[in-house]
């Protein structure tokens, strides 16, 4: 297999296991938010309601999983999402024993990056 097809490949693998983590958090604080509340920082309830927030970050959650799904910005969104996942662990690191999965889902969205940011400078 070519380098530039084996890049392809684990790109479209990369993005679509990232894109089914957010699609699947974004839907289902929508649908159930009483089971996600609990994973918004406290500080966020001193800006903006936690119930307002969620359903912002689920609908960010949702676009972050379109936009990678289908290679839309994918350096730019990549990065994102490592973002995103870093604060996340971050914001909750006290529940690290639920959300340590998500530290494999960061290091997939670094990969992304690094392949991306190869894909993004022609090499």
């Amino acid at each position: 297999m070519k380098e530039q097809n084996k890049d392809i490949l684990i790109s479209f693998l990369l993005r679509a296991g990232l894109a089914i983590a957010f699609f699947y958090a974004g839907i289902s604080s929508f649908l159930n938010p009483t089971n996600w509340i609990g994973f918004v920082p406290n500080f966020i309830g001193l800006i903006i309601s936690k119930e307002i927030f969620l359903m912002i970050f689920s609908g960010y959650q949702i676009l972050l999983g379109i936009g990678l799904l289908f290679d839309y910005k994918t350096f730019t969104l990549s990065i994102l999402s490592s973002a995103t996942l870093f604060l996340i662990l971050f914001g909750n690191i006290m529940n690290l024993g639920l959300l340590f999965r998500d530290i494999a889902i960061l290091f997939m969205a670094l990969a992304l990056t690094a392949l991306s940011y190869k894909k993004r400078k022609g090499k």
